[in-house]
């Protein structure tokens, strides 16, 4: 990533104000609000397709599942990857959420179907259709786990960066997303999607420099340098930050081409409240490529 840009008086004086809080932002959400988020990530994640809240996706090893589309791995198998449905599963255990049966055991247990062509061969089997059922029931419950998450999400950034600019300008750019957007879905959806950017194993080499790049929040933030405050111009930035980020990821990784598009059209949501009908996925994407062409 490039060197952060020098930061001014003001922004310093902003990261200053508000370091003490941002370790562990209180990102607190109303039920209805949530509720709202979640369904709109279900729509990124599944274009709102009711049976895709179980999903395995061609060219992967894992199973995708719920609105958020948390991974979870088959049994013996291990990817470098952050695997969260087992961890959704706990949280909701924690919630007195009552789990099916066939899941609710002492260890979470592992994805029994041990590859896409058996998962789609048991698309209609008991287990799949209660699983579809209680994903469905539960969208609330997984929309707080996303919270939850982005909540703890710059402790981990921020223990893997040291003192000095670097660290600083993480938490100037954090805390203008976090100022921009009310309901946090920017910040919400892209963990979900992509992760925090902490993890060594989420991340690819570039062949031009030779350093391994990764594609979380972590390096979109990095990626930002402004200071202004305007809401709109924030999550532009955002969405142009994360979208450099995803593009940078094909780049080093030339198999994730077939996702390119649905990704930009995902992060381009990012621009407007989630209220605004220009925040649709197809809608948001015909803008931002208008925009970028303008340029």
């Amino acid at each position: 990533m490039p060197e952060a840009r020098k930061p001014s008086h003001e922004a310093k004086d902003l990261a200053k104000d508000l370091a003490k809080d941002l370790p562990v932002p209180q990102l607190v959400l109303p039920d209805d609000l949530a509720k709202k988020i979640g369904q709109k990530i279900w729509l990124n994640e599944t274009g709102g397709k009711s049976d895709a809240i179980t999903s395995w996706n061609a060219n992967e090893e894992f199973a995708s599942l719920g609105i958020g589309h948390f991974i979870w791995f088959p049994v013996g198998k291990w990817l470098p990857f952050e695997e969260s449905f087992p961890a959704l599963l706990e949280f909701m255990r924690k919630k007195n959420v009552r789990l099916p049966a066939w899941l609710d055991q002492t260890q979470i247990p592992a994805n029994p179907w041990t590859s896409r062509a058996e998962f789609r061969r048991n698309s209609n089997s008991p287990q799949m259709k209660e699983l579809r059922q209680f994903l469905r029931d539960t969208v609330a419950e997984q929309t707080q786990f996303m919270v939850t998450r982005a909540q703890g999400a710059m402790e981990k950034i921020l223990k893997t960066t040291p003192d000095g600019t670097e660290r600083e300008h993480i938490v100037i750019q954090f805390t203008r997303v976090i100022r921009a957007s009310e309901d946090f879905y920017p910040l919400i959806d892209y963990i979900n999607f992509k992760g925090e950017g902490t993890n060594p194993n989420e991340a690819a080499m570039d062949r031009e420099t030779g350093r391994r790049q990764g594609w979380g929040l972590k390096q979109v933030l990095l990626k930002m340098n402004g200071v202004t405050g305007d809401p709109k111009a924030v999550r532009a930035e955002f969405a142009d930050a994360a979208q450099f980020v995803l593009q940078q990821r094909v780049r080093n990784l030339p198999s994730n081409r077939v996702f390119e598009v649905g990704w930009l059209r995902r992060v381009a949501t990012y621009r407007r409240p989630i209220a605004d009908p220009e925040s649709s996925p197809k809608r948001a994407l015909r803008k931002s490529l208008r925009v970028t062409a303008a340029r």
